[in-house]
């Protein structure tokens, strides 16, 4: 009966995509990336359903509800209003962070952690649609960040899910204390650096309430 189901939700997702060809973008670029994930959530069940960790099965489970909730939602705003490249890359992200934990299954050992901020991030960016007047997903979210004690610090950050990759996907263009810049709903990760000083990644949940569209966040200084 699950399989029927997963079934008849590809079917669903695949016609709502040809349906949208009309209308959207010219590009399919989106059916490829939902398409992607919905296969490596489902390669997924291969190797955790099997496994005796409840915590990384009940991550799961919540993280394919989530998806089953957020897939035909963005296929609709897709074909109304054309998301954006980073919006876009934000989904491909999370689609090859899914993919890497089913490669290298064995040799992750925070499962649990990429499960549940993925589906932080796919949540936030569905309460953000729900929230808009227009049910747009490219609303963007101002995020300015300070210093504790400190300013002169440059802030850098990534995907919630990317934490153990060594990258710096996000830098802001101004220093602390007057950093800013516009992120689409997620979850993520910042941190500050200065000369030799380099602070803890924090996480932080960026969504949009449908009313204020500015974060302001205060990050610890690095010693």
């Amino acid at each position: 009966m699950e399989n029927l189901y997963k079934q008849a939700l590809a079917v669903f997702i695949l016609i709502f995509i040809s349906g949208c060809a009309s209308y959207g973008p010219k590009d399919n670029k989106l059916s490829v990336i939902l398409s992607g994930t919905q296969q490596a959530v489902t390669n997924l069940a291969e190797k955790i359903t099997i496994t005796e960790d409840q915590d990384l099965i009940a991550k799961y489970y919540n993280l394919e509800k989530k998806y089953e909730e957020l897939f035909p939602v963005l296929i609709k705003c897709n074909e109304k209003y054309a998301l954006t490249t980073t919006y876009m890359s934000t989904l491909e992200e999370a689609q090859k962070s899914l993919q890497r934990l089913y490669k290298n299954f064995d040799d992750i050992t925070d499962k649990s952690y990429m499960l549940e901020s993925i589906y932080l991030d796919y949540d936030a960016k569905l309460q953000s649609i729900n929230s808009s007047a227009k049910s747009d997903a490219n609303t963007t979210i101002k995020v300015t960040i300070n210093s504790s004690e400190d300013e002169g610090f440059f802030v850098f950050g990534k995907l919630s899910y990317e934490q153990n990759l060594n990258i710096k996907r996000f830098r802001f263009n101004k220093p602390t204390q007057n950093a800013s810049q516009d992120f689409v709903p997620g979850y993520y990760l910042f941190w500050l650096e200065k000369e030799d000083r380099v602070g803890e990644p924090e996480l932080h949940l960026i969504m949009s309430n449908g009313k204020e569209e500015e974060k302001q966040l205060v990050l610890k200084t690095p010693k």
